[in-house]
């Protein structure tokens, strides 16, 4: 992506003076700088410049800036600033300029967490543009406007525009503005077309890339642009990201296609296209791109990079930004189509083969890159290719093949001889193998097109790198196919390949390794094979790039074959085998028939077949070392406390508590090590608790009722009892029971409720078995669960899916929480609503344990955190009772 700073403003654009950008400086671009790979498509824009006198003109450029735009609205009263100022941080003040009882802002300092430090405090004013803010309830992000205030000086530093196009409930596009130099007011303009209500994340109300790529959604169907705002015209013009493009082509929520325009207005230099050709993304992993091509608009070449194409309506649509044009960008309808025709200038595909499509040479960023796979460049002189955007996956473990000149629109096809898929005419095609990750080059294999058919028939390797060639193989292409550029042509043939390729090459490695030990007893490991049998872990993988490469089939089969060509040419230096052997064995080969060439091994070498164990050598390398992925305590008074690595739960005085985490992890074995503040305030980096109880049940507290009459299974305010004892029932790495026992829950009557909570690893929520013992005759025995009571909620209940929750907030150190119970829908008696909390009633059956699964989600710990909806959270409620929990919801008891 391009960024820029965010601090000074055009000036000269808002004296509405006539601003003139000579191509030349539009397109300087970086021939001279072709050996650093350095980024100046990115770099265009910025030949712009600005003239420091017409700066010098206006007091300050930012808050004009935004003033010429907003209007009035960001100019901010010095009164209300003072106001807000001298209160405590986080009180909302409202404002009802028309005195009609109901508010148009809201204003509130904000000092959350997430903010950098050096903006606080940050003023913000919420204005209430679709009408429903009340006074006590907070602003929504899905119609309102939120005006930030760094610093609370008075002045505007940036606003967001949430924006409810169908009037749901949630949001459907977000406008982020700031402001920087070069272009004066800027905006990224997201859409979300997918209606998954997930869009930017947000640090002092701005996008800054270290800090909010990773929360950003980027994700299942999506759109967004860059534009600066012309005065002049009163036009948004899109620049750098015009548009970007996200594809969800299976409806399972995540990206499988990416693509990224570059260029300015409706000059179009560059795009990138990329493809999760695996499909191996998930909900909660979901940026795993595989492929992606580079492409230059037509005309490019070394001495012409200036050259662009444009866009016209026919392939075009507009937005409007707050009653304001955009200029053309790609329309997403229509953009594959459009492109896939385009004969571009050069292009180049990249392939991650290692499967580690991250920013190179950055042990500290372990983000797998959301905009597709961007390739690096190749400074080779004969074979030039600029770098696009950023950051790069760098040059080692990717398979890169070039097209210098290409004479028509791309073609691309797959060979089951190398069992990959490749680009036609390519002028260059290479992989530098870095295997142990020390940034060496370790292998260099080439592809070759020796007959100029644009088919790549011939593999040469050069172990070292060092210019020897130590083994080189035909590529028979009598079975090659063509494949579309879409995710559905590319999964189609690679997906299956990760099926049955490792294991075949798993094990022509064994028989390669078995006839190498026949040969010479003391043969040497092969550093290829060692590092996979070491699970990937050495000197320079971190521990968790290891744990990445082990568990994945691209991965294993990438260091498989690494392993396999390797081993061969250690066969052939022996000089074992007969020249009619070797002569059928790379005929074989050519074919990537590899159960001839094992069983060619074989013969020839008199060893037998050895066994096919790859499943089971594969599940147990993945599955050395079982960690402990729940845990439980119990602490002074009463309090027992259990969690898995996503969730964590406590249990006091009858209550059950929640507690939110940032990150996948457990607490408790170190709650007192991590815990540096108090756990009710949002001041700690695992998280906090996130549920004030009162007098209240809490998530899924218990009240027992014998014959009509309730009876907390509480300690409530001013009273003793119940007691409570409890001890652990069962634990293991995966599975925590424990049982909690209540008594002297009635006056006079010997009843005893047994509670056994269970957390299991992977799971959010926690399932509850709930057994009633001494139950006198004839009373009729209910079990009512409760489900504390929030100032501000959506309260969900349905009675035929056994579900009941609410999403809502009780105050903004919390921030908003999902609370949620799931119970089986054929003991439903009666809802029975309190002052303090919700009731669910469901009839009880001696010595039938009632089960019922609690959950909850806390907006501030989760990844995507804008901008959810109750809906979203009645959805999730639904599918963890239709899916992990069969049968809860709709009549069984089953749990887990």
């Amino acid at each position: 992506m391009f960024f820029s700073n965010s601090k000074v403003t055009n000036r000269k654009r808002y004296l509405y003076r006539k601003i003139s950008f000579p191509i030349i400086f539009l397109f300087l671009f970086f021939v001279a700088n072709k050996v650093s790979g350095e980024n100046l498509f990115e770099n265009r824009l910025l030949t712009q410049g600005t003239e420091t006198n017409v700066l010098s003109e206006l007091k300050n450029p930012k808050q004009e800036a935004f003033q010429q735009f907003f209007g009035d609205v960001v100019i901010l009263d010095p009164v209300m600033v003072q106001k807000v100022m001298s209160d405590k941080p986080g009180k909302r003040h409202y404002v009802d300029k028309d005195n009609d009882g109901k508010p148009e802002e809201v204003w509130f300092i904000d000092n959350d967490r997430r903010h950098r430090k050096n903006n606080l405090p940050i003023l913000v004013k919420v204005i209430d543009e679709n009408g429903n803010l009340e006074f006590g309830k907070e602003p929504d992000k899905c119609g309102d406007l939120w005006i930030a205030d760094w610093n609370a000086d008075g002045t505007v530093d940036a606003v967001i525009d949430y924006e409810d196009l169908d009037n749901d409930g949630d949001v459907d596009r977000m406008s982020m503005f700031f402001f920087s130099t070069q272009y004066g007011l800027r905006v990224w303009w997201s859409s979300d077309d997918g209606d998954d209500n997930l869009l930017w994340y947000d640090v002092d109300y701005v996008y800054d890339q270290n800090l909010c790529q990773y929360k950003t959604h980027f994700g299942g169907d999506e759109s967004f642009c860059s534009f600066y705002y012309s005065p002049e015209k009163n036009e948004w013009i899109p620049f750098s990201e015009n548009p970007f493009l996200f594809y969800d082509r299976n409806n399972d929520g995540v990206t499988e296609e990416v693509i990224r325009l570059a260029g300015h207005d409706d000059n179009i230099w560059s795009v990138r296209w990329s493809f999760d050709a695996d499909n191996d993304g998930t909900l909660e992993q979901p940026r795993n791109f595989d492929v992606g091509i580079t492409a230059l608009a037509p005309g490019w070449n070394p001495s012409k990079t200036n050259a662009a194409f444009k866009i016209t309506e026919n392939e075009s649509e507009t937005f409007t930004i707050r009653g304001v044009p955009t200029g053309l960008v790609l329309n997403r309808s229509t953009a594959t189509d459009y492109l896939r025709q385009i004969t571009w200038g050069r292009i180049l595909l990249a392939w991650d083969e290692i499967d580690l499509n991250r920013a190179w040479n950055k042990p500290n960023d372990t983000i797998d890159r959301w905009e597709g796979v961007i390739a690096a460049a190749s400074p080779d002189s004969m074979f030039y290719m600029p770098r696009v955007g950023g950051p790069n996956c760098g040059p080692y473990n990717k398979r890169y093949e070039l097209v210098l000149e290409p004479s028509k629109p791309n073609e691309f096809y797959f060979n089951p001889s190398d069992y990959r898929v490749h680009i036609k005419y390519s002028d260059k095609a290479w992989m530098n193998v870095d295997y142990d990750g020390d940034n060496k080059s370790d292998m260099y294999y080439s592809w070759i097109d020796t007959d100029k058919d644009g088919i790549l028939d011939k593999i040469t390797l050069d172990l070292g790198n060092d210019g020897i060639i130590n083994d080189s193989w035909n590529i028979d292409i009598s079975d090659v196919k063509s494949v579309p550029w879409t995710f559905e042509g590319l999964n189609s043939v690679y997906e299956p390949v990760l099926a049955y390729m490792p294991a075949q090459k798993y094990l022509l490695n064994k028989t390669l390794i078995t006839v190498l030990k026949s040969i010479h007893k003391d043969v040497e490991e092969d550093p290829v094979w060692r590092l996979i049998q070491q699970n990937m872990k050495n000197e320079f993988f971190t521990d968790e790039v290891s744990g990445k490469l082990a568990v994945s089939d691209e991965s294993i089969l990438f260091y498989l074959n690494l392993t396999c060509d390797r081993q061969i040419i250690k066969l052939k230096e022996l000089n074992a085998g007969s020249l009619t052997f070797w002569e059928a064995f790379y005929t074989a080969r050519s074919k990537n028939n590899i159960d001839t060439m094992i069983k060619m091994l074989c013969k020839e070498f008199g060893v037998k077949i050895p066994k096919q164990d790859y499943r089971e050598w594969n599940s147990q390398r993945k599955n050395q070392s079982p960690q402990q992925r729940v845990a439980w305590t119990e602490s002074p008074l009463s309090n027992w406390r259990w969690e898995s690595e996503y969730a964590a739960f406590r249990f006091y005085n009858g209550v059950f508590d929640l507690f939110g985490k940032r990150a996948k992890q457990l607490i408790f074995p170190r709650f007192a090590e991590i815990t540096k503040e108090n756990y009710h305030y949002d001041r700690n980096e695992w998280g906090m608790d996130i549920l004030e109880i009162g007098n209240s049940s809490g998530c899924g507290g218990l009240i027992l009722y014998v014959n009509g009459i309730a009876y907390p299974v509480r300690v409530q305010p001013k009273k003793s009892t119940p007691s409570f004892t409890g001890h652990l029932v069962e634990e293991t790495n995966e599975k925590i029971t424990l049982e909690l026992v209540a008594e002297h829950i009635v006056p006079n009557k010997p009843y005893k409720v047994k509670i056994r909570p269970t957390v299991v690893a992977d799971r959010e929520g926690s399932s509850i078995e709930v057994e009633v013992e001494g139950i006198s005759k004839g009373d009729k025995i209910e079990i009512g669960i409760g489900l504390t009571r929030l100032p501000e909620e959506t309260f969900i209940i349905d009675k035929q899916k056994g579900i009941m929750g609410s999403w809502g907030i009780q105050n903004p150190e919390i921030g908003w929480i999902g609370l949620g119970v799931i119970f089986p829908s054929n003991r439903f008696v009666k809802l029975d609503e309190q002052a303090n909390e919700h009731r669910v009633v469901l009839r009880y059956e001696k010595d039938k344990p009632l089960r019922y699964h609690i959950q909850s989600k806390w907006l501030k710990g989760i990844r995507f955190s804008c901008c959810p909806s109750a809906q979203d959270w009645e959805e999730i409620l639904q599918h963890i009772g239709s899916t992990e929990l069969p049968g809860v919801g709709n009549g069984s008891d089953a749990l887990y």
